[in-house]
Order: C-alpha cells, then structure tokens, then sequence
C-alpha cells in the first residue's frame, strides 16, 4: 500500500502531466483506445465512421475538459454510448426494411389502404423475434451508461475542484505589508515632542460679576496713584 507521502508525489506528478496540447496530438491519443487493448478493432459498429466518433469525442473533450487519465476514459465512455444511440434509429429504420422483405405484406391487406406496412412489420417482427423490444432495451442501456458516466464525472470534477480549494486556503499566506509606515525617529536626534492641548484664546476679556452687570475696569500699574515712577 502507497504511504502518504507517495500519494501526495503522485499527485504533482498528475498535476504537470497536461497531455496532448496540439490538435494532431489529440487526434494520435483519441485513437489509442482503437489500436490498443481489448477494444482494438472492435470498438465501432461494422459501418462506422471513425472520423465521425473522434469529431464528437474531441466535442466531448473541449466540453467537459477532463483533467487526468481518469476523467479521459469516463468522457470516452459517454462518447461512446452517444455514439451508439445515434446508430440505433439506423438500426430501427433497418429492422423495418428488413421484416418488408422477408415478410412482404399480404395483396388483400394493401387493396384497402388501411393497413400501413410499417405496422405488418412490426407485428411480424413482435410473432417472430421481438427485435424491436430488445433494441429499445439496447438504447435505454446506453442511455444509462451515458447518464451514470456523466453523473461520475461531475463526481470527481466536484471532489477535485474542493480539494484544489481546501489546499489553498491551508497554504500559508505572507503578511500583508503595513499599508501606513510609521515614522522611526534618528538614534541621535531629539526625541518628538509631546502633544499640547490648544487653549481657546480671545481679545475681549471675559465679563465679571458686578453689581450694576457692567465691566469692570483692570486694576491701575500703580497701586499707589503716584504718578512717578521714583515715589517722590
């Protein structure tokens, strides 16, 4: 079993591996799944186009953009059954064709006109073999496929969009600078003088309690009334 420290390795690795980036490259990887493994040469229908199926998986991709390895294989998988479903109403129009030729319709059902041959080759086909039914199973069997991979995908896009979010928040962050300095003073100079409170200061002296309510006058400089300065 992986210890943590390899998990967490294995998930910058993942990280720096990006894929493909230029259209020829994305077209060599969206063949892989063609040439190697199981699904070499029998991954489409018999009269599929090739071209078609890396047209809408490369749709598919620039759409959903998966990130790794794993959401790439989830995208194929909802391109793939898309792709069948598209081949089914081929197959349906084709079970029609098929039943008209093997079981032409009788003369005296078409001398009316009330019998539609589309109707005698589904009854046909409904006595004898029942393809209809199993189509129409067969299609809602890729519409699940191509429900339940979508459903997984945004899973995962979801847990790791939560976990890239969760490691930021966790990631330290530098302080942020002081956006007003303070002043530092000189190791020499004086030091800042204290602050004083301002006095409110008029010309016109205040008015004293008199008994007429009227000014009273400043005492003289000499308190004597001489006016000489000497005192003679």
């Amino acid at each position: 079993m992986a210890t943590e420290a390899q998990q967490n390795a294995n998930r910058e690795n993942a990280k720096k591996s990006t894929g493909p980036r230029t259209p020829e490259g994305k077209a060599i990887s969206s063949r892989n799944s063609l040439v190697h493994g199981m699904t070499s040469g029998k991954f489409l229908p018999p009269d599929g186009d090739p071209e078609e199926y890396f047209q809408l998986l490369n749709q598919f991709r620039d759409r959903f953009k998966p990130s790794d390895e794993v959401e790439g294989r989830l995208v194929e998988r909802m391109a793939a059954a898309e792709f069948k479903m598209c081949s089914v109403r081929y197959m349906d129009a084709g079970l029609f064709h098929y039943e008209l030729k093997t079981n032409p319709m009788p003369q005296h059902f078409s001398e009316d006109e009330r019998t539609n041959p589309l109707a005698w080759a589904f009854q046909c086909d409904a006595a004898h073999h029942n393809a209809f039914s199993k189509l129409i199973r067969y299609e809602g069997f890729l519409q699940r496929e191509f429900s339940r991979s979508l459903r997984d995908l945004f899973k995962m896009q979801d847990e790791r969009r939560a976990r890239e979010s969760e490691e930021v928040e966790t990631k330290p962050q530098p302080p942020a600078p002081d956006p007003q300095p303070r002043e530092q003073s000189s190791p020499g100079g004086p030091p800042p003088s204290p602050k004083t409170e301002k006095t409110n200061r008029t010309q016109f002296p205040e008015p004293r309690n008199t008994p007429d309510g009227g000014w009273v006058r400043d005492a003289p400089l000499n308190p004597d009334g001489n006016p000489s300065s000497d005192g003679s």
